[in-house]
């Protein structure tokens, strides 16, 4: 290499490093001087930030960990009150029979075919064969029969009473008796000792 293209080498070296160092000045005196900048508008959105709660995992902590208690409500049970409609009750009385003041007659028949035995059996040889009365009543028997017979107070088995006899009573014939003392009297027929009757007094 000659020596004019060295020399030339170090020239552009030292122009080189002189512009640089130039550069360097030209640099650190902008940097020391008043900077004026242009304000620049930011385009950019602030997006708010979502606000947590501080005790939200607390209250979840606590939910967690608190026992459940299921409260259910009481069942009442309405029922619909129970109206009960009574019939309205009628008293209807028993119409009052007026039983005819005085003494009464009593009739009792002496039924037909009584003259041979069989009427004791159903109590039908005097019909009716117990009849119940007053005091001051009468009974008066009529003989349906074709045969006789007596009505004769007392019993086959102990005879006569004495206290009422009516001998023989003829077919179609009547006998009648009034009761004026209380008590029980017993007849039969003399004729026909199966025939048995009473007659009560009150």
């Amino acid at each position: 290499m000659t020596s004019i293209d060295k020399a030339a080498i170090a020239f552009s070296i030292a122009i080189v490093a002189v512009g640089v160092i130039f550069a360097f000045s030209m640099g650190a005196a902008q940097d020391a001087g008043p900077v004026v900048s242009t304000p620049t508008v930011s385009a950019k959105t602030i997006e708010p930030k979502a606000q947590t709660d501080p005790f939200a995992d607390l209250a979840n902590k606590v939910k967690q960990e608190a026992p459940v208690v299921k409260q259910e409500a009481p069942v009442v049970k309405q029922e619909a009150p129970v109206v009960k409609q009574e019939a309205p009750v009628v008293k209807q009385e028993a119409p009052v029979v007026k039983e005819p003041a005085g003494p009464q007659t009593h009739k009792v028949a002496i039924p037909a075919g009584t003259s041979v035995p069989g009427c004791e059996s159903n109590n039908a040889c005097y019909t009716p064969s117990s009849i119940t009365i007053k005091a001051g009543d009468t009974v008066t028997w009529n003989n349906v029969d074709t045969a006789a017979h007596t009505v004769t107070g007392g019993s086959p088995a102990d005879g006569p009473s004495g206290v009422f006899d009516s001998s023989l009573v003829m077919a179609s014939a009547d006998y009648a008796f009034t009761f004026n003392d209380k008590g029980s009297y017993k007849y039969f027929c003399m004729v026909h000792p199966w025939m048995i009757g009473s007659v009560t007094v009150n």
